[in-house]
């Protein structure tokens, strides 16, 4: 049984007439003609085996295709839907990444900047910086790049184009790091304004503990000049010179008639016979020396302790008075004190807000993109292990960004033939290809 052979045209070409549209085309044995030379799109032909398959058939790819315009040469094969819409995905895909990474960038710009409002930038620019990628990376999915005959990565479109999409992948890498290390780049920055917190609290405490000492130097001055305005208080003497006279004098009589009368006892004893007046008189005078000695030295002191409790009297009335007149400055300066150590109790729990007010400060530390990228450097510098997250993203991103080219060039030779323009059954056409 001999196989019957045809050459089918494009399905969109009109069938013969009187030919059914499931019935088998005839035998064509008729030389093919040469194709024009301005002809501007020659549908692929290749010898196929019944049964029919229509090799033009759209896939679910085909309206994206349509709408980046990538069927530029013409109707597409399904082999060439399949490769090139796959790579419009990967486009899709790192076009949501480029989107998430300038938008993270731009916040930090805009937003910091201008607050909510800056939102609407952000995504603007991202919008526009990623639709730019994206274009760019359309282009890479149809140039052609086969035509010179050079290896492909010594050609020189392929590395022109390795260089922007590694350029674009590094440069959009660095928002994300930023995300990658955004604790410790906050925690940098929460450090900063804590200590702008803590040189705002103790601002607050040194002024409240200045006016603390104004006060208690002003109350002590107050009590200082109480005391020198207050008089002295006038005390009694306690000397009794009058009495002590007195009893000095007596004392010599005392003394006097002391002697006489040993003289008249000891001449008694040397023989007289009994105590004469003389005696009696010595002995009564003695008596009654005694006597007032003891009654003047009691009057003495008697007017020494009344004379003591009237200093005593006056002192404590004249301490009583001045213990008042403190007490009333105490009043007057205690309330201003307690109020102040009130105030200096609460430092530590008053918000930003409420410091702000008290020491006209505002509470923002520099936070920016450059701000944010002096504190990673800084990390990179301090700890190698943040530099090589750093480069590990970067790395990652620009595989990300070099997905499409890769895509490319792993196309098959249909879908390299369909955007050089050329006919991949025709080895001279297509030589440059191989």
């Amino acid at each position: 049984m001999v196989q019957t052979v045809v050459k089918h045209p494009h399905p969109d070409l009109p069938r013969p007439i009187g030919i059914a549209a499931d019935a088998p085309l005839p035998v064509d044995d008729t030389p093919e003609p040469a194709p024009l030379p301005q002809q501007p799109f020659r549908p692929h032909r290749r010898d196929q085996v019944a049964p029919y398959v229509d090799l033009y058939q759209p896939t679910w790819l085909q309206p994206i295709i349509r709408a980046l315009i990538l069927d530029e040469h013409g109707p597409m094969p399904r082999t060439v839907q399949a490769q090139v819409g796959f790579g419009v995905v990967l486009m899709g895909v790192q076009f949501c990444l480029d989107m998430l990474a300038w938008i993270l960038g731009f916040r930090w710009v805009f937003v910091n900047a201008m607050g909510p409002a800056g939102w609407i930038l952000a995504v603007l620019f991202a919008l526009l910086i990623s639709s730019i990628i994206a274009i760019f990376e359309r282009f890479v999915l149809t140039a052609d790049v086969y035509g010179r005959r050079l290896p492909l990565f010594l050609n020189p479109a392929i590395l022109m184009r390795v260089a922007v999409v590694v350029l674009f992948a590094s440069v959009t890498a660095i928002p994300v790091e930023m995300l990658v290390f955004h604790d410790v780049i906050q925690g940098r920055l929460n450090g900063e304004l804590q200590g702008v917190r803590e040189g705002a609290r103790q601002q607050l405490r040194t002024d409240f503990k200045q006016d603390m000492e104004g006060v208690a130097s002003e109350e002590g001055a107050a009590r200082k000049r109480v005391k020198e305005e207050t008089p002295p208080v006038p005390l009694e003497s306690l000397a009794t010179p009058d009495l002590d006279e007195k009893v000095k004098t007596l004392q010599s009589q005392l003394n006097r008639t002391a002697i006489d009368l040993r003289e008249e006892d000891a001449g008694w004893r040397s023989g007289r016979k009994g105590k004469g007046r003389q005696y009696l008189r010595l002995q009564d005078e003695k008596n009654q020396l005694e006597t007032a000695i003891a009654d003047t030295k009691i009057a003495r002191q008697t007017e020494i302790d009344k004379r003591a409790e009237n200093n005593r009297k006056a002192t404590a009335a004249s301490a009583e008075m001045h213990f008042k007149e403190l007490s009333r400055i105490s009043d007057r300066y205690e309330p201003h004190k307690r109020d102040l150590e009130k105030k200096l109790r609460q430092v530590d729990v008053m918000s930003d807000d409420e410091l702000k007010r008290a020491t006209r400060r505002e509470f923002a530390v520099v936070d920016g993109f450059a701000r944010r990228w002096k504190i990673m450097n800084d990390l990179e510098r301090e700890d190698p292990i943040f530099g090589m997250t750093k480069w590990a993203v970067r790395v990652l991103f620009v595989a990300f960004g070099l997905l499409v080219l890769t895509t490319k060039a792993l196309f098959n030779r249909p879908t390299k033939a369909y955007f050089a323009g050329r006919d991949p059954l025709e080895p001279d056409d297509f030589q440059a290809a191989k």
